[in-house]
């Protein structure tokens, strides 16, 4: 049987609320809307994370047609 373990964590990956174990509760935290958007901010894709061997974006600047027949 499970025991539990539920929590939030905050946008930075803290713990807004750490798991709760072997207990029946309900918990209510506030989650403020700025955090996600200053957490989004520190977001680089291009930074020292990236991994072109396995990502790659292609822009292709000729319009695109709904349909694509082939063959």
């Amino acid at each position: 049987m499970a025991n539990g373990g539920s929590c939030i964590a905050n946008p930075d990956g803290s713990w807004l609320l750490e798991p709760v174990v072997n207990e029946e509760c309900l918990k209510v935290v506030e989650l403020h809307h700025a955090r996600v958007r200053e957490e989004r901010q520190n977001f680089d894709p291009s930074g020292p994370y990236s991994r072109p061997d396995v990502t790659q974006l292609t822009v292709r600047r000729e319009r695109q047609g709904a349909v694509k027949w082939e063959g």
